[in-house]
């Protein structure tokens, strides 16, 4: 309050003038107290609210399960499956059992079932060398044997072996017949051997003369295909529209013993021949020696069958004419794909075969086709031969050359 600039006043004052100061005094002094301020109240401290980090656990994506790819070329996919297995062929006679057959059976049960062993024997044209070696194979544990045998009668005994052995036998290529073979693989003969028949029609005209040299006695597949090709031209040897000569069996349808058939074909017929119809091509080999001999080569048609690297450049060569040719790498996978499926417990489904054969055993057949000059570049795009070795020594511009 500000009592120090209050003047003094005269004593004359009176009484009221008096109070009414006192009271105008007290009054100003009241109107110069400050309001009392509250309390000083220490701000509460709030701790800040600690919000512990919410954990995430990562999230654990299982990984996704891919599919194995099918093998390309087949719907199968490969199997971890082992074991033993043997291929065996008959015998060198014809270069495809070993460099085409036998490889491509490797390459495919390598695709197939990589862990599985693969023997291939060769029983060098001898049935009793087969039967050994098919033996032997069942010792070392083989569970399935694909069998091109050399005599389809002799062959039974290798199915039996097989039997005692809890294995299988896949006739490959030739039927072993009244035996319990579990499946049967190859081109059908009876069917090539129409079409060697008709295509030798074809060739010819009435009145001419056709040597037949059919392939070996001991295999089912010479017959059924010696069936073929006659019932074509038995019908026309008969009404005298074509005159046969020869019709002579081949043991092991060997070159060297063609070549003598052939030879006493012409001797007998005074080289009087205007077509050669041979079972195969190591048959139609040893033909065209004997026609090269009296000067008849390349005059005459020649079949044959298999399209072999040596017959295929006397094609191109204008010596043979055309050969019955089918995928030997795909007879090749059709038995790797059993031969996985038997070992791995599988039951093929009916739709994989073709038909049966004579005795019932589900057969996946591989169809044939002809070969000659105008369709050989096949057989390089297939990798059946190979171009180089095809044309060497072959003019360029001949064929695929």
């Amino acid at each position: 309050m500000n009592r120090m600039n209050v003047r003094p006043r005269p004593k004359a004052l009176t009484l009221a003038a008096i109070g009414l100061l006192v009271s105008a005094v007290v009054g100003g002094c009241s109107s110069s107290v400050a309001t009392p301020t509250a309390p000083v109240v220490a701000p509460s401290v709030v701790a800040p609210s600690v919000v512990a980090p919410s954990v995430v656990a990562p999230s654990v994506v299982a990984p996704s399960v891919v599919a194995p790819s099918p093998v390309p070329g087949s719907s199968m996919v490969p199997s971890d499956v082992t074991g033993t297995v043997a291929f065996m062929v008959p015998d060198n006679t014809d270069s495809h059992w070993l460099s085409q057959d036998a490889v491509s059976f490797q390459t495919w049960m390598k695709a197939l079932a990589p862990n599985v062993k693969v023997l291939v024997l060769n029983a060098t044209g001898d049935p009793q060398n087969q039967l050994a070696q098919a033996q032997a194979a069942l010792t070392q544990g083989a569970k399935v044997l694909a069998v091109a045998s050399v005599d389809g009668t002799q062959a039974g005994k290798i199915v039996s072996a097989a039997q005692d052995a809890n294995a299988s036998v896949i006739a490959y290529t030739r039927e072993i017949p009244n035996s319990p073979v579990k499946y049967m693989v190859g081109a059908d003969p009876h069917e090539i051997g129409v079409a060697l028949g008709t295509w030798m029609v074809a060739q010819t005209k009435d009145g001419d003369t056709i040597a037949v040299i059919a392939g070996s006695t001991d295999d089912s597949f010479a017959h059924l295909e010696h069936d073929g090709y006659m019932s074509v031209l038995k019908p026309l040897f008969d009404s005298g529209a074509r005159k046969m000569v020869g019709d002579v069996w081949t043991p092991g349808w060997d070159t060297v013993k063609a070549h003598a058939e052939m030879d006493a074909i012409l001797t007998a017929a005074h080289n009087n021949v205007q077509g050669v119809l041979t079972a195969n091509d190591s048959t139609a080999q040893g033909a065209i020696g004997a026609l090269q001999t009296v000067g008849l080569a390349g005059k005459v048609p020649v079949t044959g069958v298999d399209a072999s690297l040596a017959s295929d450049q006397l094609i191109l060569k204008g010596l043979q004419t055309m050969s019955a040719w089918r995928s030997f790498d795909n007879q090749a996978q059709y038995t790797a794909e059993l031969t996985v499926m038997i070992l791995t417990g599988q039951t093929p489904p009916a739709s994989y075969f073709t038909g049966t054969t004579s005795s019932g055993v589900p057969t996946k057949a591989v169809p044939s086709i002809i070969i000659d000059k105008t369709n050989m570049q096949m057989l390089i795009d297939v990798k059946s031969i190979d171009k180089t070795a095809l044309c060497q020594g072959i003019a360029a511009g001949t064929g695929p050359c």
